[in-house]
């Protein structure tokens, strides 16, 4: 009954709490009817949290909840450009030293767009004013995700919906982890678990794509490295390269969205004011 009794005077605003929770709770405790009374205290503590809820109040998370949805189309917007920048650079480079450009090595062209885009949501999200991270960050990076994939592909929709959904489960587990170890003062533990948690992150993520679309172990452990890093599809038994066309712009995606995850969770930003920057204030 105590742990009831201090979980609904939870439920209260923080001004309320303070000023009336001890003499709720002692009221409570001596309570004829003591399930009913809980139940009606229950009911007007989230009475009173409703009202608390000013759009004041509520801007800076809904500031936040759109900024970190619209990330991942900033992010596919980015590298759309730098792939078509790769692209023809590499064209003119190979025209103007007498070469063709072969299959082979036109696939380092996403990695070589792919990277930059990655390097530059780690930098935003160092400078990024959010009040919050942990496991909502990921949660709004996997809606813009999910929304970017569907309009961009129409094929294997669910698939990528399935994807997208592990990356978000695991991301938040990581940032949730990251975020705590942050607090203890291990920043560069927090930051060695999102580097190495992040990459098997996206594993997870293209393996579950790969396994739904093509039903291939061999597709689902190698698609994410291949795709990426520009390998030869045919080490995991793709000589056409039909994985990666199937999956446009996923794994690249995915790549900026953990980066972005992955700056957020480590300078562990709450309240508009970072972690970093604290400790350089102090020093």
């Amino acid at each position: 009954m105590n742990r009831a009794v201090r979980l609904v005077i939870a439920l209260y605003p923080r001004h309320v709490r303070d000023r009336y929770g001890p003499e709720i709770a002692d009221l409570l405790s001596h309570s004829r009817r003591p399930l009913r009374d809980l139940a009606d205290v229950a009911r007007c503590a989230l009475a009173e949290r409703v009202q608390a809820l000013t759009y004041a109040r509520l801007r800076p998370h809904v500031n936040a909840t759109t900024g970190l949805i619209a990330a991942p189309v900033a992010f596919a917007g980015a590298y759309l450009m730098l792939y078509t920048l790769c692209a023809w650079t590499f064209a003119a480079v190979a025209a103007a030293a007498g070469a063709s450009v072969t299959a082979g090595s036109a696939r380092i062209v996403p990695a070589a767009a792919a990277l930059p885009v990655a390097a530059g949501a780690i930098w935003l999200a160092g400078r990024a004013r959010l009040p919050f991270t942990s496991a909502l960050a990921p949660a709004g990076l996997t809606v813009g995700a999910l929304t970017v994939m569907l309009l961009v592909t129409d094929v294997g929709r669910w698939p990528v919906a399935a994807a997208v959904g592990a990356w978000g489960v695991t991301t938040g587990a990581l940032s949730t982890v990251a975020v705590a170890l942050v607090r203890r003062g291990r920043r560069s533990r927090a930051v060695l678990t999102m580097a190495f948690g992040g990459i098997l992150a996206c594993e997870l993520a293209i393996a579950v794509y790969g396994l739904s679309v093509f039903g291939s172990v061999g597709v689902a452990v190698a698609a994410y490295p291949v795709t990426s890093l520009g390998i030869d599809p045919g080490l995991m038994g793709d000589p056409t390269g039909r994985v990666a066309d199937a999956m446009t712009i996923l794994p690249a995606l995915l790549t900026s969205c953990t980066a972005y995850a992955l700056g957020l969770a480590t300078t562990r930003q709450t309240g508009g004011r970072t972690t970093v920057a604290t400790q350089r204030g102090a020093a």
